[in-house]
């Protein structure tokens, strides 16, 4: 057995962990590729940096495994991940075992991994965890012409001020979708337009006279100066009585259109696999594609 050291983060590992985590991204396809401002931010905005557990093999980050449970006792995700030499070796238990332990009776953790990733999946049953959704990752290609799609509503691009509109349209539009929780205007404020990562050129809403009933809200992936390759359009809902009115299919066309002016070559999404609201085909009408299926622990309450 390899000798491994478990500690705690702290703000000087911010460098180090992002490039692991870029690192395991590449070569595992697991998580989202991150930058040392982007782990900075995760720590002074989302939780502190002993939220994060490190693993280290002679001095050298192999693995790291993130808690934070929710105040109030909702769902709570569990980011991490084992570098692929390092796999199979017990880190990746003995880092979802910590997480777990930062949980309550009362808390629903949630650990998410590929379809394809046999190994997590064997790993998460081994503590209880039963699957609970698949979600469909999709890409779309920009330079593909933009399907046409048209509303009576009107279509507007985000301007300062929107934020309570949006916050108010957000909580209605995903107030039946699987695993919805409320979020207070604040909370919700800080973790999404006021995101660094939030493109407030790319995003839109749909208005019926003086009412923000719609919207499509993308961010950029990670914090870089680097121009993006792939944009994400993190949010797109509609408000119950405004739904069959074409709103999010103009808006997907509208941001496809200016994603293309702006230079980006990629747009993707997140949806629920079962989404009630015929999302799936929605996307796929706009040109929208799978790329991979992400399966959703949890643990019975």
């Amino acid at each position: 057995m390899i000798p491994v050291t478990y500690r705690s983060a702290t703000m000087a590992d911010a460098a180090r962990l992002a490039r692991l985590r870029s690192v395991i991204r590449e070569t595992t396809g697991h998580g989202r590729p991150a930058t040392e401002a982007d782990v900075i931010r995760e720590f002074t905005v989302y939780a502190e940096p002993e939220a994060f557990l490190l693993a280290e093999v002679d001095g050298d980050l192999v693995g790291w495994g993130f808690a934070a449970p929710d105040k109030n006792g909702g769902r709570s995700f569990l980011g991490g991940g084992v570098l692929a030499e390092y796999r199979g070796r017990g880190i990746g238990r003995h880092l979802l075992g910590w997480q777990l332990d930062q949980c309550s009776p009362a808390d629903l953790p949630i650990v998410g991994c590929r379809s394809t990733d046999q190994a997590t999946q064997s790993l998460v049953r081994r503590f209880g965890l039963v699957l609970e959704r698949g979600f469909i990752w999709m890409t779309r290609d920009v330079a593909l012409p933009t399907v046409p799609a048209t509303t009576d509503l009107r279509i507007a691009a985000y301007a300062p001020g929107d934020e309570y509109a949006l916050w108010v349209a957000h909580q209605e539009g995903f107030g039946e979708h699987f695993g919805f929780h409320p979020t207070p205007f604040e909370e919700w404020a800080a973790r999404f337009p006021q995101d660094e990562r939030f493109r407030p050129d790319l995003s839109y809403a749909a208005w019926d006279g003086d009412e923000l009933v719609a919207f499509a809200l993308c961010y950029v992936p990670s914090v870089t100066p680097e121009p993006p390759k792939t944009v994400v359009i993190e949010q797109v809902a509609t408000r119950t009585p405004w739904r069959g009115r074409g709103a999010a299919g103009a808006l997907l066309a509208t941001v496809i259109d200016a994603a293309r002016a702006a230079g980006v070559p990629e747009l993707a999404l997140n949806v629920d696999g079962e989404n009630p609201t015929g999302a799936v085909r929605l996307y796929e009408k706009a040109g929208f594609v799978e790329s991979f299926l992400r399966l959703q622990f949890s643990r019975r309450n």
